[in-house]
Protein backbone atom coordinates (compact mmCIF):
# COMPACT_ATOMS: atom_id res chain seq x y z
CA UNK A 1 0.00 0.00 0.00
CA UNK A 2 1.24 3.44 -0.83
CA UNK A 3 0.65 6.56 1.30
CA UNK A 4 1.49 10.36 0.28
CA UNK A 5 2.73 12.28 3.18
CA UNK A 6 3.30 15.72 2.52
CA UNK A 7 6.71 17.28 4.40
CA UNK A 8 9.05 19.50 4.95
CA UNK A 9 12.88 19.10 5.16
CA UNK A 10 14.60 21.07 8.37
CA UNK A 11 17.80 20.11 9.95
CA UNK A 12 18.34 17.00 7.95
CA UNK A 13 15.20 15.10 8.59
CA UNK A 14 11.86 15.50 6.79
CA UNK A 15 9.28 16.29 8.98
CA UNK A 16 5.58 15.38 8.03
CA UNK A 17 3.06 18.41 8.12
CA UNK A 18 0.27 15.74 9.65
CA UNK A 19 0.28 13.22 11.73
CA UNK A 20 1.70 9.84 9.99
CA UNK A 21 0.24 6.20 11.22
CA UNK A 22 2.89 4.09 11.71
CA UNK A 23 5.06 2.22 14.15
CA UNK A 24 8.32 3.32 15.08
CA UNK A 25 11.29 2.71 13.54
CA UNK A 26 9.26 1.17 10.31
CA UNK A 27 11.49 1.59 7.18
CA UNK A 28 9.75 3.72 4.53
CA UNK A 29 10.78 4.92 0.69
CA UNK A 30 10.63 8.46 0.06
CA UNK A 31 9.98 9.75 -3.33
CA UNK A 32 10.51 13.90 -3.39
CA UNK A 33 8.58 15.97 -6.01
CA UNK A 34 9.90 19.56 -5.03
CA UNK A 35 7.38 22.85 -5.18
CA UNK A 36 9.01 26.43 -5.78
CA UNK A 37 9.25 28.00 -2.77
CA UNK A 38 6.53 30.98 -3.43
CA UNK A 39 5.20 31.30 0.31
CA UNK A 40 2.32 30.00 1.23
CA UNK A 41 0.62 27.25 -1.10
CA UNK A 42 -1.93 28.56 -3.94
CA UNK A 43 -2.58 25.58 -5.70
CA UNK A 44 -5.74 24.04 -6.01
CA UNK A 45 -5.15 20.70 -4.68
CA UNK A 46 -6.77 19.51 -1.49
CA UNK A 47 -5.20 16.17 0.59
CA UNK A 48 -8.00 14.22 2.29
CA UNK A 49 -5.89 11.88 4.66
CA UNK A 50 -7.89 8.76 5.17
CA UNK A 51 -7.10 5.71 8.00
CA UNK A 52 -6.38 2.38 6.80
CA UNK A 53 -9.57 1.06 7.79
CA UNK A 54 -11.48 4.45 6.13
CA UNK A 55 -9.45 3.74 3.21
CA UNK A 56 -10.63 0.23 3.38
CA UNK A 57 -14.40 1.21 3.20
CA UNK A 58 -14.02 4.00 0.53
CA UNK A 59 -12.58 1.54 -2.26
CA UNK A 60 -15.03 -1.26 -0.84
CA UNK A 61 -17.67 1.59 -2.13
CA UNK A 62 -16.10 1.99 -5.25
CA UNK A 63 -15.83 -1.56 -5.70
CA UNK A 64 -19.94 -1.90 -5.20
CA UNK A 65 -21.81 -2.51 -7.62
CA UNK A 66 -23.73 0.48 -8.65
CA UNK A 67 -27.53 1.01 -7.18
CA UNK A 68 -30.65 2.55 -8.72
CA UNK A 69 -31.10 5.41 -6.89
CA UNK A 70 -35.36 6.70 -8.22
CA UNK A 71 -34.83 10.39 -7.14
CA UNK A 72 -31.55 10.75 -9.40
CA UNK A 73 -32.79 8.68 -11.79
CA UNK A 74 -35.69 10.89 -12.26
CA UNK A 75 -33.62 13.89 -12.08
CA UNK A 76 -31.08 13.08 -14.74
CA UNK A 77 -33.82 11.34 -17.21
CA UNK A 78 -37.05 14.03 -17.32
CA UNK A 79 -37.01 17.43 -18.92
CA UNK A 80 -36.40 20.32 -17.05
CA UNK A 81 -35.89 24.32 -17.60
CA UNK A 82 -32.62 24.02 -18.18
CA UNK A 83 -33.01 22.04 -21.38
CA UNK A 84 -34.83 24.65 -23.26
CA UNK A 85 -33.65 24.91 -26.58
CA UNK A 86 -33.63 28.63 -27.06
CA UNK A 87 -36.68 28.76 -29.30
CA UNK A 88 -39.21 29.47 -26.36
CA UNK A 89 -40.43 32.99 -25.84
CA UNK A 90 -38.76 34.51 -22.92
Amino acid sequence: MSTHVEAVYENGVFRPLHPVELPEHRRVTVTIDEQADSGPDTTDQVHFTLTAERWQAFCAALDAPPRDIPALRKLLTEESVLDDDGTAAH
